[in-house]
C-alpha cells in the first residue's frame, strides 16, 4: 500500500507540471476500470469507517470524485452495453440478461478507438452476446458471466486456457502481462478493465481469502439503517416478488444472515482492491501514468437488505447509484457532486483522447467537469434518467427521475406499458434511505407534477434527444 501511495504521490507532482497538460498529448492512453456490483458506498472515501479499499481510496485522493453517479439500468448485461455504446438499453436493444445482444448497427467505444490506431484490449468478465472482437477489441482475455471466484478458464484471444488463483489476481495479471508487451509500442492504447468480485459467485456466495473475512467480524457488521423490511410506502407486488423472496431465503429477516452477508461483500471488494493495487502499481512502474486516464466506476449497486431487499435493478440508491473516478494529466484532484451516468463515459473517453465525439449518442461529455477549459463554464445536467422498461429479475417496469434533491419513481403494469401502477417521491437531500413516499403529501405537489411532466415528455437530457418508451 505505502508503494502504490508513493506511485499516486509521484503521479500528483507530475499532473500538476506545465509540460504535462492533455493538449500536448494528442493521443493518450485510456483505461476503463469497471467494477461489479460496486455501490456509491461500498469504499471507504464514500465515508464508509468499517470497509478496507486503500487503493481505490488512494484513487480518490489522486483523482476527481463523483459520488453522485449513476447507471442507466441496474443489472450487468445492460450497464456493459451501456458503456459500450453511450446510449440506452432501449436504443442499444440490451435491456435484460436475455435481450443481451447490442444492436451490430452501433459503433462501439472500442470500434472508435480502433478506428484511430489504438490498441484495444478487454479483459476480465463479458457478459453480452457479441464477441469482444465484433465489439472492436483486438486483445481479449475474458470469462463469460457468473463464474466461481477461484481457477477460472479464461478465453485468450479466442482459445480457452486454465488458470490457477483468485480471479480478480488472475485478470490483474492478464492485463499487467498485456501492457508491458505493449508499452513501448507507438500505438497508443484503450483497456476496458472488467472485475467480477464483488459480484457473488455462481453459488451464490462470496468465498474470498481467508485472511481477508478475518478482517471483519461478523459482530460488527454495520446493518442498514433502511432495515428491517417496510412496504408501507412501496409497490405492493415487490413484497411477493423475487427482490424480497429472495432475501427471506438468504435470511435478511434476521441481523446475524444478514451481517455474514455484508461481511463477505466487503471482503470481496477488498480482495478486489488489492488486486487493482497491483495493476495501478505497474501502471506506474511502467511508466504509463504520464500519458494514461484511468477513469473507474460501479457497473451498478447491490442490495445487502436495504428495505428487505437483494440484488439490483429497483430504482433505489443502492441499486443505482455507483462511484466514478477519473484520474489522469491535467485532472487536478477534487470532488463533483454533479449528476454522472454511465453512458457519459463513452463520450468522455473520445473527448479525452481529441476524438470527435458522435452526436447521436444518449451520454455526454463530462470532460469540463475534470477541470480542462473546454466547455467549461458549460451547463450541467440537472437530472439523471433511469429506466427499467420490462419485467427483470422479478420486478415490474418502472421508470425513475432523480434530481439532486429529489426521486420520482413511476412502476407501470407489465401486460399494459402504459398503465401507470404506482409512484414514489422522495426527498434525498433529508430522507436519503428513501423511507418516506411522499406522493400524497399535497404540500410536495409542485415538485411531483414538475418531475411528472419531465417523465411524461420522456427528456432525459435535452428537447434534441429525447427518450422513446
Amino acid at each position: 500500500m505505502e508503494k502504490l501511495i508513493g506511485f499516486l504521490t509521484a503521479y500528483l507532482v507530475l499532473s500538476f507540471l506545465p509540460n504535462q497538460s492533455v493538449a500536448q498529448k494528442n493521443q493518450p492512453n485510456i483505461i476503463i476500470i469497471y467494477i461489479d456490483d460496486q455501490r456509491w458506498d461500498a469504499l471507504g472515501a464514500s465515508g464508509n469507517e468499517v470497509i478496507q479499499t486503500p487503493n481505490m481510496d488512494s484513487l480518490v485522493e489522486s483523482g476527481m470524485y463523483f459520488p453522485n453517479s449513476f447507471v442507466t439500468l441496474s443489472i450487468c448485461t445492460p450497464s456493459r452495453a451501456a458503456l459500450l455504446t453511450g446510449k440506452y438499453g432501449s436504443s442499444s436493444d440490451v435491456m435484460s440478461q436475455n435481450l443481451n445482444t447490442v444492436n451490430p448497427d452501433i459503433k462501439t467505444v472500442a470500434q472508435y478507438f480502433k478506428k484511430e490506431g489504438y490498441n484495444t484490449s478487454v479483459f476480465g468478465k463479458w457478459h453480452i452476446s457479441n464477441s469482444p472482437q465484433s465489439m472492436g477489441f483486438e486483445h481479449e482475455y475474458y470469462f463469460k458471466g457468473l463464474a466461481p471466484f477461484w481457477d477460472v478458464p479464461f478465453i485468450k484471444n479466442g482459445v480457452e486456457v486454465k488458470t490457477i488463483g483468485f480471479i480478480e489476481d488472475v485478470i490483474g495479471e492478464g492485463a499487467i502481462e498485456y501492457l508491458r508487451e505493449i508499452s513501448n509500442s507507438d500505438k497508443p492504447f484503450f483497456m476496458w478493465f472488467n472485475t467480477f468480485s464483488p459480484h457473488m459467485d455462481k453459488d451464490f456466495s462470496w468465498p474470498s481469502k481467508g485472511r481477508t473475512l478475518s478482517k471483519y467480524p461478523i459482530e460488527s457488521m454495520p446493518l442498514p439503517t433502511n432495515w428491517p423490511a417496510d412496504f408501507t410506502d412501496k409497490p405492493p407486488y415487490i413484497e411477493h416478488n423475487r427482490p424480497h423472496q429472495r432475501a427471506l431465503e438468504y435470511g435478511y429477516s434476521r441481523a446475524y444472515p444478514l451481517q455474514d452477508h455484508i461481511r463477505g461483500y466487503y471482503a470481496a471488494t477488498t480482495d478486489m482492491d488489492a488486486a487493482l493495487g497491483n495493476l495501478i502499481s505497474a501502471i506506474s512502474e511502467l511508466g504509463l501514468f504520464e500519458n494514461t486516464f484511468i477513469l473507474l466506476m460501479g457497473d451498478n449497486g447491490w442490495f445487502m437488505g436495504e428495505h428487505g431487499l437483494t440484488s439490483k435493478v429497483l430504482a433505489y440508491e443502492e441499486s443505482i447509484r455507483v462511484p466514478l473516478i477519473a484520474i489522469g494529466p491535467g485532472i487536478n484532484p477534487g470532488r463533483s457532486d454533479e449528476l454522472i451516468l454511465n453512458i457519459d463515459l463513452m463520450p468522455t473517453v473520445l473527448d479525452l483522447a481529441n476524438i470527435e465525439v458522435p452526436s447521436n449518442l444518449d451520454g455526454k461529455s463530462f470532460k469540463n467537469l475534470l477541470g480542462f477549459e473546454k466547455n467549461k463554464n458549460s451547463i450541467w445536467r440537472e437530472f439523471v434518467f433511469y429506466e427499467a422498461p420490462i419485467p427483470v429479475h422479478g420486478t415490474k417496469p418502472h421508470y425513475a427521475i432523480r434530481t439532486k434533491e429529489w426521486k420520482l419513481i413511476q412502476t407501470f403494469d407489465e401486460n399494459e406499458p402504459d398503465k401507470l401502477i404506482f409512484e414514489e417521491l422522495y426527498d434525498i437531500k433529508n430522507d436519503p434511505d428513501e423511507m418516506h413516499n411522499l406522493v400524497m403529501d399535497s404540500t410536495k405537489e409542485p415538485i411531483l407534477e414538475s418531475l411528472r411532466k419531465t417523465i411524461e415528455n420522456k427528456i432525459y437530457w435535452s428537447n434534441e434527444n429525447r427518450f422513446n418508451r
